[in-house]
């Protein structure tokens, strides 16, 4: 399988992974025949790029972390519980519970520690996707720092839970596409203290899942919200929190600005230890991310296009890719080569969606 851009799209292609929607339902289901009004469904809900199955990517297969039932389950189970809140001002967490051991299961089953993939997800499913993903990222974190399975769960459920306080921020200001006034900011750095009021008496969460809750927008230099402590101060759990808020939050599609890719992520990250993430973490947090996705197409310095077939621990900016243009010569070709085996080639970048609409030859490479 391999993720390609959707106006590149014709329809009759096979769906390889499913898409959820902003409620948690299978927006498009793997193994399903694409069709072409399906762009325009998509593109409301600024999806841009989806996973197809084909001749080209045969044999190409992409790992998600936990499974996609423990996902699915899970997004809807975080929605639950903020619509039920909403309605009856009532916390009910056992079940979320339930999901959190089924997450940390599903990742310590895993024998290599490799967040491999690109999340698909709309828009308008900011709040509930991004919640999993920190959970999820917290405990491979916590995993590959050497956390006991105990602190993983507790790791988990501060993840779900720590942007729970947004549910008291009003909408408009939540999903606002223009920048936020002062005002309009300092209503949003309430949250971390307006979940942690919610929780702090709940029986069921332990004090590192809260302090999670209330810590997460702390900064290591003591210029964050909303206690303004430093890194000392400041609980692991949260810092290993705020490393996976940053990290998701900066590659995910918001209403005020696209996705960063990866690689620019993670390099602004690195920037982003000098005062605000604990550098620590972040250096054993960025060897577990991989710079180009299994099924991702990049540019390799040949200027040559290849899709990655395979990251490894220890050169995960160095994949295994299956070359299938070269540019220069417009030409197709069918070559796998292992980057981290030379020196002489390397990955410059991965393709932008424009790139395949406005460069004929990419888009022959592509072609279903």
């Amino acid at each position: 399988m391999r993720l390609v851009p959707v106006n590149c799209l014709k329809g009759g292609e096979i769906i390889a992974k499913t898409v959820i929607d902003e409620n948690g339902s299978r927006l498009l289901a793997k193994n399903t025949s694409f069709k072409s009004y399906y762009k325009k469904k998509l593109q409301a809900r600024g999806i841009d790029r989806i996973y197809i199955a084909d001749k080209l990517s045969e044999g190409i297969e992409i790992k998600d972390v936990i499974s996609e039932k423990t996902r699915l389950r899970t997004i809807n189970l975080v929605k639950d519980t903020l619509s039920i809140f909403k309605a009856t001002q009532q916390i009910d967490v056992t079940q979320l519970k339930t999901s959190v051991i089924q997450i940390v299961d599903d990742i310590l089953s895993n024998k290599e520690i490799l967040y491999d993939m690109v999340d698909i997800k709309s828009k308008d499913d900011y709040t509930y996707g991004h919640s999993v993903n920190v959970a999820v990222l917290c405990v491979m974190l916590g995993r590959k720092i050497g956390a006991e399975k105990s602190y993983l769960k507790k790791l988990a459920l501060g993840g779900l839970l720590h942007d729970f306080g947004k549910i008291l921020v009003p909408d408009e200001i939540l999903n606002k596409p223009d920048k936020l006034s002062k005002d309009e900011f300092d209503i949003i750095k309430q949250h971390p203290s307006h979940g942690y009021q919610i929780f702090k008496d709940h029986p069921l969460l332990t004090p590192i899942s809260k302090v999670m809750i209330l810590m997460h927008h702390e900064k290591v230099n003591g210029e964050g919200y909303p206690l303004g402590i430093t890194k000392n101060q400041i609980h692991e759990g949260a810092r290993i929190c705020s490393v996976c808020d940053v990290f998701d939050a900066m590659t995910s599609k918001r209403a005020y600005r696209n996705e960063y890719t990866i690689v620019n992520t993670l390099n602004e990250m690195e920037r982003m230890t000098k005062d605000h993430l604990d550098e620590d973490l972040f250096k054993t947090f960025r060897g577990m991310i991989c710079y180009y996705p299994v099924g991702t197409t990049v540019l390799l310095s040949n200027d040559t296009i290849a899709i990655v077939e395979q990251n490894k621990i220890g050169s995960i900016d160095r994949p295994t890719v299956r070359v299938i243009y070269d540019l220069k010569n417009n030409e197709e070709i069918f070559r796998r080569v292992d980057l981290s085996a030379t020196k002489e080639l390397k990955v410059e970048r991965e393709l932008i969606s424009e790139e395949y609409m406005n460069n004929p030859s990419i888009l022959r490479a592509m072609r279903p």
